[in-house]
């Protein structure tokens, strides 16, 4: 049954294993050229480069430790909000590599045609999404900011849902991300046969359109909740059917470092869908708490 209780634990499931295998990812080759992506092109990080392994693994100590935080059933709630307050920072100096490296493709005539800062992208809404579901641990500390901290948070992932879903489904009209997305068509049981009777960039136009209408629904919020309520569906179905390529899509996983359990550049990019998929749990449990009046 979907309630605000439910959609927490979810929330805090999934952000707890997205961080623990990001973290554990760190500990391996494809951690160190994460961190050098990361900090390669950063204006401020950058002189860190040399020890680029290092700073890996530090990172990955720190988000194992903010997961086990949030996902552990501890019984005080302070040490979930540590964790929760963890990985707002942790999201905000992500979405700081928009300021600083080259996010966008130059062969597609650069900014607004976003290329690996499509993963960064999504950090907006896990930020959100850590709002929201720290909101909920009354302790003693932090009491005060629990009705502010959940009234804040919802914006924030509205706005990281909705960005994501039209940026994202506005690049689907262009040959570059047509060709990003072929290999994952290609391999998938629900969209490999789309390739019998159409090119891939009219299914990329197809796959567009859909995400785009569906950023359309969500902003209906405000006068039409029937709307709202769609669009919330569809974009739980987009973040499911993404979360299947990790199954669908060898690729999704290191053959370096030996295939599963070891998360790619491009399973590292899909596995955030997961708190993606947490996001429209706490908005449509927030929008039956909204409905029916129920409390959690």
């Amino acid at each position: 049954m979907l309630s605000i209780t439910n959609a927490v634990l979810f929330a805090r499931a999934s952000l707890a294993i997205i961080f623990l295998w990001l973290g554990a990812m760190s500990f391996t080759a494809q951690g160190d050229l994460v961190m050098i992506n990361w900090i390669s092109g950063h204006v401020f990080l950058s002189g860190l480069l040399p020890q680029a392994a290092s700073a890996a693994k530090a990172i990955g100590v720190y988000q194992v430790i903010m997961a086990c935080l949030i996902g552990a059933p501890l019984p005080s709630g302070s040490f979930r909000r540590i964790g929760f307050i963890m990985l707002g920072i942790y999201s905000a100096l992500a979405l700081t590599v928009f300021l600083t490296n080259p996010v966008w493709i130059e062969a597609a005539g650069g900014f607004p045609a976003i290329g690996s800062g499509q993963g960064i992208l999504k950090y907006l809404g896990i930020l959100g999404l850590a709002m929201w579901a720290g909101s909920f641990d009354r302790s003693r500390m932090f009491s005060s900011r629990h009705s502010d901290l959940r009234r804040w948070s919802r914006p924030v992932m509205m706005g990281g849902l909705t960005i994501v879903l039209f940026w994202i489904g506005a690049m689907k009209f262009t040959a570059v991300e047509a060709r990003g997305i072929e290999p994952l068509i290609q391999t998938s049981l629900l969209f490999s046969w789309m390739l019998n009777f159409m090119e891939i960039q009219v299914v990329s136009y197809i796959i567009g359109v859909i995400e785009i209408v569906t950023v359309l629904f969500l902003l209906a919020s405000g006068f039409n909740r029937g709307l709202y309520a769609i669009g919330l569906t569809m974009a739980s179905v987009t973040f499911l059917i993404t979360l299947s390529f990790l199954v669908s899509f060898p690729g999704s996983w290191s053959s370096d470092l030996g295939g599963f359990p070891f998360l790619s550049g491009s399973g590292i990019f899909l596995i955030k869908d997961l708190a993606l998929l947490a996001i429209c749990v706490a908005l449509a449990a927030e929008f039956r708490e909204y409905r029916y009046g129920r409390r959690a």
